[in-house]
């Protein structure tokens, strides 16, 4: 099928490679959430001389007004108005009540000026004024056929709410349906894009971020992992932790290219004890991503410092980066392929994210797309033979009842290792044992966890009483 491109960062990717040439489509969605700017991105994208764009503007949004805000956006061309986009305003003849006769009329400017790309913003003004569902109908269908004469690519712009869909003449004529929303979660606004129909083509199902920033919308595709496994070897070679005793109860360390669940108490080393994990692999050569949430950058420069680490000098010879976001942003689908990105950028060969609790809570929207993104991230890496290690806190100090994910995240990991806090006489002490090492023998042993500046994070003596209360 041929296509031409949306010029909208990952969009095409959605589509499976653009939109099909000389189709019909309708953009829908509630007024903000993005519809206009989307489809003025995709005509100055394409527009040239040669290959014109006609944008037909009705009663809902006056042309004067559309320039005026398209030109706050970077895909803005001035030189190309008049010449490569064609602005035709048809706002008076819809205030005479019928719609049939503008759908007649846009046909007219069609045939005059030759587009190759032809927007109606806002059509669902033509279809409120139409006389009858089945006048609209018609009216529709003889305009398709006029624009299938001139290779015609059309874009139905309307304010369609979701139950509204399947109930309108013009979602059953055109050949897709692109379907934005704005929906606020919490402090922010979550936008998000949905392909709904694409006559003759496959393309990425599902709801998708974007963002709209001064280049347009930018579109973050939901990542999921192949349908079809990729092959990789199961490697048997181990990965040391560099915390000193771990790799003795591991029996050498982590199997290389497995996903380990640290969890534990607020406070207990978690985060110190993956970043020992990560840098000391750094110094051994092999690149590293540290992906964090609560701790900035700054802050964990600081730790590692503290323990003789220069953070500094690996993140200047690209063989560390530390990426930072604040939970109170985190937008999952945008944040996923940073990661990715991140990993690939330095050829990373081990990870961290630090925490998974912050991921869930990026999701809150939808809980079964925490285990989705975990179960696919972890799968990625292992594709790519990365040794990653996920922190996740708990909130059971003391307590004799463990939950440890509550979504079944630990069943994604091979392994998996306990950090809790243990009361001792007249003090709390830190203790760690190893729950589960998949395909692996292991210490099942209960052990005192010490850290210090002088010694960093130690494993040792056996000690009693972890789950009592």
């Amino acid at each position: 099928m041929d296509r031409i491109p949306t010029h909208v960062p990952n969009l095409d990717r959605i589509l499976y490679g653009g939109l099909p040439r000389n189709s019909t489509l309708l953009i829908s969605g509630v007024p903000g959430s993005g519809k206009t700017i989307l489809a003025h991105q995709i005509a100055y994208g394409n527009a040239t001389p040669e290959s014109k764009a006609l944008l037909v503007t009705t009663v809902s949004e006056p042309m004067a007004r559309v320039i005026r805000f398209t030109q706050g956006f970077s895909f803005f061309d001035l030189t190309k108005v008049g010449r490569a986009v064609i602005y035709e305003d048809i706002g008076p003849l819809l205030l005479e009540g019928n719609g049939e006769r503008a759908l007649d009329h846009i046909a007219e400017l069609a045939l005059q000026h030759q587009p190759t790309l032809l927007i109606v913003d806002s059509f669902k003004a033509i279809h409120d004024v139409a006389e009858s569902p089945a006048g609209l109908r018609r009216a529709l269908y003889q305009l398709a056929a006029r624009l299938a004469t001139l290779s015609c690519t059309t874009l139905l712009v309307g304010e369609y709410a979701t139950d509204e869909i399947a109930q309108v003449p013009e979602t059953a004529i055109v050949d897709g349906i692109i379907e934005l929303a704005n929906q606020p979660r919490g402090l922010r606004d979550y936008r998000t894009l949905r392909v709904r129909k694409l006559r003759g083509s496959g393309y990425h199902a599902g709801e998708h971020s974007f963002r709209i920033t001064p280049e347009g919308l930018v579109l973050f595709p939901r990542f999921v992992t192949p349908a079809v496994p990729e092959d990789y070897v199961v490697s048997q070679e181990r990965v040391p932790t560099g915390v000193s005793g771990l790799d003795t109860l591991l029996h050498g360390g982590l199997l290389r290219g497995t996903s380990t669940l640290l969890i534990g108490d607020p406070g207990v080393g978690k985060t110190v004890t993956a970043l020992h994990f990560l840098l000391h692999g750094v110094r051994q050569g092999e690149a590293g991503v540290y992906i964090s949430f609560q701790e900035d950058p700054n802050q964990l420069r600081q730790i590692a410092r503290n323990f003789g680490w220069e953070v500094e000098e690996m993140q200047a010879q690209q063989r560390l980066e530390m990426f930072y976001t604040s939970p109170v942003e985190l937008d999952v689908d945008e944040h996923i392929l940073k990661i990715v990105a991140s990993m690939e950028r330095v050829g990373a060969r081990r990870a961290v994210i630090d925490s998974i609790t912050d991921f869930q809570a990026g999701t809150a929207r939808d809980h079964d797309r925490y285990f989705n993104y975990i179960y696919s991230l972890v799968q990625w890496c292992k594709d790519r033979n990365i040794t990653i290690v996920l922190t996740h806190e708990i909130s059971q100090m003391f307590s004799t009842a463990l939950t440890m994910t509550g979504l079944g995240i630990s069943h994604i990991a091979d392994n998996i290792i306990l950090m809790r806090y243990v009361p001792s006489g007249f003090e709390v002490r830190r203790a760690l044992t190893i729950l589960k090492a998949r395909g692996s023998i292991h210490s099942r042993a209960v052990r005192e966890y010490t850290i210090s500046e002088q010694e960093g994070p130690r494993v040792g003596e056996p000690i009693s009483g972890m789950f009592s209360s």
